[in-house]
C-alpha cells in the first residue's frame, strides 16, 4: 500500500509534464519518491509551474510540502542581463490555491514549510481555508513569510482551532509585542481546550494521559523583536500550561528583565524543558541563565518526551555572485592592470580596425584627387590666375520675379476665398435640408399618430349604434301595440284609436 501511494505522486507529475511536453524535473521527482514535494522557486522555469500545480492540486499522498525561495534572503550581485521573474503573482496564487486543495483533501500531510515567500492577505486566506479543513498537519513553518502583525492577525483565528499542529515556527516574521498578545490568546485558548479534553478522560475514575492530548508542543519565535514586554505576555499565558515543552527565543531583543519573567514561570511550571534565549546580547546576568538552565534540566529529566535546542539562528544574508558578475570583475581588473602598464611604459596606442579602414579610405581619396590635378592642363598661364566671374542680376529681372511671386500668391488667396464662399453656401444648404428633414419627420409622426387613432376607432364600435337584439325587442313591441289598436277598432272604439294615432 505504501508503494502505491509513493508512485501516485510521481506518476501524476510525469503525466502533467507529458501533457505540456516537458521533461520532469529531476529534483522534484527525487522528492516525490519519498512523498515530499520540495519546490525551490528560484530554480523553476515559467513553463514548469503548470505540472507542479497540477501535481499538488487535490493530492492526498504527500507527507510534506516544502516551498522555499533561496534567492530572497541572499544579497545577490545582479548581472547586466536580467530576465522576467518566473514566480510572479499569478503563479503564486495558482500555487497556493492548489496547496489549499491539498490541505483540504489530504489526511497524510504532516509538515508544511514556507520560507522566504512574502504572503499577502489573499495567499493567507487560501492557507487558512486549507488549515481549517485539515486534521493531520503537525508542523507549520512560515519563516520570513508572514510579514508583520497584520499578516499574523489574518492567520491567527484559524490557528486557535488547529489543535493537531504541535510545532509552530514563526522565525523572522517581524512579530512585535502586539503580536505576542495574540500568541498569548492562542496559548490560553488551547489550554482551555486541553483542560476540557483531560476532564473528559478523567471521568469514571480514569487517570488521564497528558501527553495524548493534542496541541502546541513547541513554539519558535527566533529573530522577532518582541522584547521584554512580549516575554511577559507569553510567561503569564503559560502559568497554567502543562503541555508546552519548548520555546525558541533567539535574537528577540530580550534583556535580564525578560529572562526574570521566565525564571518566575519555571518555578511553578514543570512542563517546559527547553528555553532557548541565545544571541540576546542584552542578557548580561550569567547567574540568572545558570538558574534557568538548572530548572530546565530538571524538567527535562521528569518529562517522558525529549526536546532539544535548535540550530543557532543566523540572520546575516550570504553574498552570492553570479558567473557574469565574476567575469565582469575579472575583466575590470585586467583593464586596470593594462592601464597601469600603459602609464608606466607609455606604449603606443593601437588603432582599431574601424580606424584602419577609415585611414585607408582617406588615403585612396587623396591619391585620386592628386591624379585629377595632374591631368589638368596647366600650360596656359592665364588658366592659373583666371579671375572668378560674378554674374550680376539686374533689378528689372528681380522686379519681374517678385511680381510673378505676388501674382501667384494673389491667385492662391483668390482660390482660398472662393473655396471659403463655396463652403459657406454648402453649409447653408445643408442647414436648410436638415430643417426640411425635421419638418417632414414631424409630419410623418403626426400622420402615424392619426393612423393609430383611426385604427383604434375602427376596432371599437361607436356608442350610437344599437345592438340587433334591442332592435328586435322594439319591433316586437310596436307590432303588439298595433295589434292592440286593431282589437279596439273591432270592439267599437275607433274614435279612441284615432285620438291615439294623433
Amino acid at each position: 500500500a505504501v508503494v502505491s501511494t509513493q508512485s501516485t505522486g510521481v506518476d501524476k507529475y510525469q503525466v502533467a509534464c507529458a501533457s505540456v511536453g516537458l521533461a520532469p524535473n529531476a529534483f522534484i521527482v527525487k522528492g516525490l519518491l519519498t512523498r515530499v514535494l520540495h519546490i525551490r522557486v528560484e530554480k523553476i522555469q515559467p513553463e514548469e509551474w503548470k505540472p507542479i500545480v497540477k501535481c499538488l492540486e487535490n493530492d492526498s499522498s504527500l507527507i510534506e510540502v516544502f516551498i522555499e525561495n533561496g534567492s530572497a534572503g541572499k544579497r545577490v550581485i545582479k548581472s547586466v542581463k536580467t530576465r522576467q521573474p518566473a514566480f510572479c503573482l499569478a503563479v503564486k496564487m495558482l500555487l497556493f490555491k492548489s496547496l489549499a486543495s491539498c490541505l483540504t483533501c489530504s489526511s497524510e500531510i504532516k509538515r508544511l514549510t514556507i520560507i522566504n515567500i512574502p504572503l499577502k492577505k489573499a495567499q493567507i486566506d487560501l492557507i487558512s481555508r486549507g488549515l481549517s479543513h485539515n486534521k493531520s498537519l503537525e508542523y507549520l513553518c512560515t519563516k520570513r513569510s508572514l510579514m508583520g502583525h497584520k499578516s499574523f492577525s489574518n492567520i491567527f483565528p484559524v490557528l486557535r482551532k488547529c489543535l493537531n499542529i504541535s510545532h509552530l515556527d514563526f522565525t523572522q516574521c517581524k512579530l512585535t509585542e502586539e503580536s505576542c498578545s495574540l500568541i498569548g490568546c492562542l496559548l490560553r485558548s488551547q489550554i482551555l481546550e486541553r483542560h476540557t479534553e483531560t476532564w473528559k478522560h478523567s471521568l469514571r475514575y480514569n487517570v488521564p494521559d497528558v501527553n495524548s492530548v493534542a496541541g502546541i508542543r513547541r513554539l519558535t519565535l527566533n529573530g522577532n523583536p518582541i522584547g521584554d514586554g512580549g516575554c511577559e505576555i507569553i510567561a503569564t499565558a503559560l502559568q497554567d500550561d502543562f503541555w508546552l515543552r519548548a520555546i525558541d527565543l533567539q535574537q528577540c531583543d530580550i534583556s535580564d528583565e525578560g529572562a526574570k519573567k521566565f525564571l518566575i514561570l519555571l518555578e511553578d511550571n514543570g512542563a517546559l524543558s527547553v528555553l532557548d534565549m541565545r544571541l540576546n546580547s542584552n542578557i548580561s546576568d550569567t547567574k540568572l541563565l545558570e538558574k534557568v538552565d538548572a530548572i530546565l534540566k530538571r524538567n527535562a529529566g521528569s518529562n517522558t518526551d525529549t526536546y532539544e535546542k535548535g540550530e543557532i539562528y543566523n540572520s546575516i544574508p550570504k553574498v552570492v555572485k553570479n558567473k557574469t558578475s565574476i567575469r565582469k570583475s575579472i575583466s575590470n581588473l585586467n583593464m586596470r592592470n593594462s592601464l597601469n602598464e600603459s602609464r608606466t611604459h607609455k606604449t603606443p596606442k593601437k588603432s582599431t580596425p574601424y580606424e584602419n579602414y577609415y585611414n585607408s579610405v582617406l588615403r585612396d581619396s587623396m591619391v585620386k584627387n592628386v591624379e585629377c590635378l595632374n591631368d589638368i592642363d596647366l600650360r596656359d598661364d592665364k588658366s592659373k590666375f583666371s579671375p572668378i566671374l560674378i554674374h550680376k542680376v539686374s533689378t528689372s529681372t528681380r522686379r519681374k520675379s517678385s511680381e510673378a511671386k505676388k501674382d501667384e500668391q494673389n491667385q492662391i488667396f483668390d482660390m482660398l476665398d472662393a473655396l471659403k464662399n463655396d463652403l459657406e453656401v454648402y453649409k447653408h444648404e445643408l442647414y436648410q435640408e436638415k430643417e426640411r428633414s425635421k419638418a417632414l419627420e414631424l409630419k410623418v409622426n403626426a400622420l402615424e399618430r392619426e393612423n393609430v387613432l383611426l385604427r383604434n376607432q375602427s376596432q371599437h364600435k361607436p356608442e350610437s349604434d344599437l345592438e340587433p337584439e334591442l332592435l328586435e325587442t322594439i319591433e316586437t313591441s310596436f307590432s303588439q301595440f298595433h295589434n292592440f289598436l286593431d282589437m279596439l277598432k273591432q270592439a267599437g272604439y275607433g274614435d279612441l284609436c284615432q285620438l291615439i294615432n294623433k
